[in-house]
């Protein structure tokens, strides 16, 4: 039987899995983080971390089939402890899988995990590939992956299983000349305060929200693509596209709160930041729920958000030097936040877009507005020569 190699990077050692490791597999599979995202057995008993232990990852090692370790690293500076499992199975295709203990998240520690068994993968068992595959929305293990380079390839409907039943996948992969660094900036959503607004990440919370506000016959209007009826599953795959998008660096969504009872009032997003053609340009993109128009609350968001835009990165911002805002002609309201911003006319594109719906539905002009950073505009406003 092959001998479970010892890999380390002196901060994370990945081990054979041992006797003494079945309790704390139990703590760990029986964790509702741990239920909710992979397809342990519900409920995880003493005999299936027995299992798993002592038959099916030796197994995997003697047949070939799966290379698994148990993950060890110390908390706080104390004794090495159990902090997880991560296993390739060899397929083909070859699959990555990886669980954390609850104390072991956060810090870390399964990137340094994944990275040792991928490279492992690659050099001493000359795999060519290593996929991954997660429920869609499970941004904790989308994190680890995209730290180590796997490249996004999408998301597939309905496509993984757990426990009867079929869910959204994610999917990514990694060979062996891949850097195993991130492909992509991982754009963050810093908390924006105003006067009246908090700007904030979504949360489950904001879900029945996000349906009255597009649900609206005025929201319909002029958001022509959105899926009517717009459900609860709408909104929650609307929040797992905004996550995902800055995940993939193309873009930053805010949800535009009320200060005082973080009630949901409006979206708020700034996209096209992976454009190859304008590498420091964005454009700004919102709406508003039905209880927040006419009061000024998405110009107000739109300031704090136009100011984030144009820091530095290096001060937390996104580092724009240009962003636009593209809106239907006849769009008055919309139109009338982006000059309120400071924003300037510079086209009217004909026939741009659809708006309405049903029998309303129809093709509407475009107008397009432009601001510069203070950086920019003079340099690109004073006569050459």
């Amino acid at each position: 039987m092959p001998t479970t190699p010892v890999l380390t990077d002196d901060v994370v050692t990945l081990r054979p899995h041992t006797p003494a490791d079945i309790e704390a597999l139990v703590t760990m599979g029986t964790d509702p983080e741990t239920v909710r995202w992979t397809t342990v057995p519900v409920p995880y008993e003493h005999h299936h971390a027995e299992d798993w232990v002592l038959e099916k990852m030796p197994a995997g090692w003697h047949d070939g089939t799966s290379f698994g370790w148990a993950i060890e690293a110390s908390e706080d500076g104390g004794e090495p402890r159990f902090a997880g499992n991560v296993d390739i199975r060899t397929g083909p295709p070859a699959e990555i899988g990886f669980a954390a203990a609850p104390w072991a998240r956060r810090r870390g520690l399964m990137t340094r995990a994944v990275r040792l068994a991928t490279r492992w993968a690659f050099d001493t068992a000359e795999l060519p590939v290593v996929h991954w595959s997660a429920f869609a929305g499970h941004v904790a293990s989308w994190r680890v992956a995209h730290a180590c380079g796997f490249t996004f390839h999408g998301e597939r409907p309905l496509a993984l299983p757990q426990r009867g039943l079929l869910h959204d996948g994610w999917y990514a992969s990694l060979r062996p000349g891949d850097p195993q660094s991130p492909r992509t900036t991982w754009w963050t959503v810093p908390v924006l305060d105003g006067e009246r607004v908090r700007l904030r990440a979504y949360t489950e919370a904001d879900v029945p929200r996000i349906v009255e506000a597009c649900s609206d016959e005025r929201s319909r209007y002029w958001l022509a693509t959105l899926p009517h009826p717009y459900t609860e599953q709408s909104a929650r795959e609307f929040v797992r596209a905004k996550q995902l998008g800055a995940s993939l660096g193309q873009s930053v969504t805010w949800a535009v709160a009320d200060r005082d009872d973080d009630r949901l009032l409006a979206n708020l997003a700034v996209f096209g930041l992976d454009d190859p053609f304008s590498p420091t340009g964005g454009e700004i993109g919102y709406w508003a729920h039905p209880d927040a128009r006419g009061r000024g609350i998405v110009s107000e968001a739109v300031d704090l958000v136009v100011a984030h835009a144009f820091a530095p990165v290096t001060a937390g911002g996104l580092g724009r030097n240009r962003l636009q805002i593209g809106a239907a002609w006849s769009n008055t309201a919309s139109r009338h936040v982006a000059e309120r911003a400071g924003f300037t006319l510079v086209a009217r594109a004909h026939q741009d877009g659809m708006i309405g719906y049903g029998e309303n539905r129809t093709v509407d002009d475009g107008a397009w507005y432009e601001r510069l950073a203070d950086a920019v505009a003079p340099a690109l406003t004073t006569p050459r020569g």
